[in-house]
């Protein structure tokens, strides 16, 4: 690994901590407790985060100048996003199946099947991603399948976090969330909320760009 490399990695790590830190932080303020459970949601939140800096970079590095040098991380970025996302569905199958039982994934299996797809997306995308493999196919080509395939991940994770969530958000809105020994603050907006505000953001300036460049 060159000098250079080990300094986007680096970067990339220290980024990745930042918004592991940010949920971390903002989760047991609002639970009022720490453990293994919350940090499994923190690992699929930061992948989303991660995974949609991605999405942004480029774009924005067209426009701002301040952007540009995200560029140079973003494989990086995205590489991480692919690792805490494996991370937060191995957590779930094989250390938290006291409360992710073979029935919760029966009766949730629309969003768990979404959530599927994405990490065999993002397994793809990392597949492509070595050097080798972009040597092999071209930079032109290699970027090409590398948007596609990450803006349909971007996707099917909306269709995931949303049909996973969207009836909390409602009971959350409608006040209907009550304080629990495991709800220290319900007053406070779930994370998840957070999480959705990013994506659809993401999405938004996705297609805005889109539009743009057709006219």
């Amino acid at each position: 690994m060159s000098k250079e490399d080990t300094s986007r990695w680096i970067k990339s790590i220290i980024i990745s901590i930042i918004v592991f830190l940010f949920f971390s932080l903002y989760l047991f303020a609002r639970r009022g407790y720490f453990n293994f459970y919350i940090v499994n949601k923190v690992f699929g939140s930061s992948a989303v985060i991660l995974a949609g800096a991605t999405l942004f970079i480029g774009p924005l590095s067209r426009r701002f100048s301040f952007f540009t040098k995200g560029i140079r991380i973003r494989r990086h970025l995205g590489l991480l996003a692919f690792a805490f996302g494996l991370l937060h569905v191995v957590i779930t199958i094989f250390f938290l199946n006291t409360k992710f039982p073979l029935s919760f994934y029966i009766n949730a299996w629309l969003p768990v099947g979404f959530g599927s797809l994405v990490i065999f997306v993002w397994a793809y995308m990392s597949y492509i991603s070595r050097n080798t493999k972009i040597k092999e196919m071209g930079t032109d080509v290699w970027k090409k399948r590398l948007s596609i395939a990450g803006q349909l991940a971007f996707l099917f994770i909306f269709l995931h976090l949303f049909i996973m969530k969207y009836e909390g958000w409602i009971k959350w809105f409608h006040g209907q969330v009550k304080q629990t020994p495991e709800l220290a603050h319900p007053s406070y907006p779930p994370a998840s909320l957070f999480t959705l505000f990013f994506i659809v953001t993401v999405i938004v300036y996705r297609i805005y760009i889109f539009l743009f460049r057709k006219k």
